[in-house]
């Protein structure tokens, strides 16, 4: 959506006129308006009535994830466009990896047709006959194919072999969502282990993603910031914690360890954004 910012529009009289929790349709998600205008208001985005359709196709638990992840790509350092010529917006970001959680099918009630791109208009019969559909055609090209996990860990494993000053510096940060069962509490900060989910669909094009089934995550947080989601984890059992942090990786043994630098859980954010909104 991002590419397509100079055709949004924004109705800001119907988005007033809405009830502070409406739902579009009897099928789909109730939606929270409230809270809808304010993350419009952290991305900068002015396509609040879009943002709602998101919410009301996947949500308002998911929409509350893409926009975590969403402020993790941008303090990370955001992400380009496709024809990485430009960095995207706040709210392109969130838009895109919107669509990654939708099917084919709600993609289309909410962003519709993709445009034609060629928009070919129809040339009128002529008379005469053509010589075009005696030529033979050009053969198709074969169709690009991704990388195979083979050659992706092939290409992971070279660019150990790459000169450290000429690989640039980044900050990689990344959120993790679970409910943990295995804690280990230490004298200043108490170690978390977590097993990994299989990922979502991932875009096409990129290779497959290694199995991901006996991969641990071993997370480092601080003994403050672990005692109020501990215990808001076991006031509920369906609470589950967020965690933000650095990640050192061991592939090896398929072990990733976090240093966390922000843990909370997703009743506690609820909470927050309750007091938050009134307070507003």
């Amino acid at each position: 959506m991002d590419e397509d910012v100079e055709e949004r529009r924004l109705d800001e009289t119907a988005n007033s006129e809405l009830s502070s929790t409406e739902t579009v349709d009897p099928n789909l998600h109730p939606v929270d308006m409230p809270r809808i205008r304010v993350i419009a208001t952290e991305l900068q985005e002015p396509n609040i009535w879009l943002i709602r359709s998101v919410a009301a196709m996947l949500g308002m638990e998911a929409v509350e994830t893409i926009f975590q992840r969403t402020q993790t790509i941008e303090a990370a350092g955001g992400m380009m466009t496709k024809q990485g010529d430009r960095r995207r917006t706040s709210g392109g970001v969130f838009f895109l990896l919107a669509r990654e959680q939708m099917t084919a099918r709600q993609r289309r009630k909410v962003f519709g047709l993709p445009p034609n791109p060629l928009n070919i208009k129809k040339q009128p019969k002529s008379a005469a006959p053509s010589t075009q559909s005696t030529l033979p055609k050009p053969p198709a090209s074969p169709k690009a194919q991704p990388p195979t996990l083979e050659q992706a860990v092939a290409l992971l494993r070279a660019t150990l072999n790459i000169d450290p000053q000429k690989r640039g510096i980044a900050v990689m940060k990344t959120t993790i969502i679970g409910r943990p069962k295995q804690i280990k509490k230490l004298d200043t900060c108490t170690l978390v282990v977590l097993g990994q989910k299989a990922p979502p669909t991932m875009p096409k094009g990129l290779p497959p993603v290694p199995d991901t089934s006996k991969a641990a995550i071993a997370v480092f947080v601080a003994n403050k910031q672990w005692e109020k989601v501990e215990a808001a984890l076991k006031e509920d059992p369906t609470d589950e914690a967020i965690i933000e942090g650095y990640p050192v990786n061991d592939p090896k043994n398929q072990l990733t360890g976090v240093w966390a630098q922000s843990c909370t859980s997703k009743n506690l954010q609820r909470a927050k954004r309750a007091a938050q909104t009134k307070s507003e």
